[in-house]
């Protein structure tokens, strides 16, 4: 079992709290968390949230802010070099995601989605960016982005939500299960869900999690 918790700072922070809408959302936000793997800061003065990658049976990677925690799949491997040091590395064909690689895939997956309306244009600029980057191997290239493309991300997201609180149709504490409109569900909660319930319900070494119906579920007395 691997675990790996790294501080947020403000401005990181402000790329997490965008609204994630689509696969290549989750791809950027992977991403440019990767840097933060090797680049562990111990005194950040404006704490914002925190990240944790928990690699076991499952594989994910969870940012947790005030009234907000969401996780997605984590799909690399990770193997400590030393202290705050990690190789970064895909575990089907041994290959290491360097820094240098990390900021090529970003400046890829931030071009106008454009590009990927056509095979020919996607190639032609990947093929310029791994030149601009002095990266030779563009078949390394084409493999991370065709995983990571294809990966299925298990988006879900905690949200402790009053400004939309809306009964039963939209309740305080809920689960969102997915991010785009026509798929996403919703669940609600009796209240509050810390990080380690969290996690519980999607690590598969630990007892299951039960859904009740709304119509059994009577709010207990008190102030909400």
């Amino acid at each position: 079992m691997k675990l790996i918790e790294r501080k947020m700072n403000g401005l990181f922070c402000q790329k997490v709290q965008k609204p994630i809408r689509g696969k290549r959302d989750t791809i950027l936000l992977l991403l440019e968390t990767l840097k933060l793997v090797n680049h562990a800061e111990s005194n950040i003065l404006n704490e914002k949230g925190k990240i944790i990658i928990y690699i076991d049976k499952m594989s994910r990677i969870f940012y947790i802010m005030d009234y907000k925690i969401f996780s997605f799949y984590f799909p690399f491997s990770l193997e400590e070099k030393g202290k705050e040091n990690y190789k970064i590395y895909d575990s089907l064909t041994d290959f290491e995601i360097t820094n240098q690689m990390l900021s090529l895939l970003i400046s890829i997956f931030e071009k106008d989605t454009k590009i990927w309306e056509s095979l020919e244009n996607l190639m032609d600029f990947i093929i310029d960016s791994a030149n601009d980057y002095e990266y030779k191997n563009i078949d390394d290239i084409w493999k991370l982005i065709i995983k990571l493309w294809h990966m299925e991300d298990g988006y879900i997201r905690y949200d402790y939500d009053a400004i939309h609180e809306n009964g039963k149709l939209h309740p305080l504490y809920h689960l969102d299960i997915n991010y785009s409109s026509g798929a996403a569900y919703k669940i609600g909660l009796k209240q509050e869900m810390k990080m380690i319930e969290f996690k519980d319900i999607l690590d598969t070494t630990t007892n299951c999690s039960y859904l009740i119906s709304a119509s059994t579920y009577h709010k207990p007395p008190g102030k909400y």
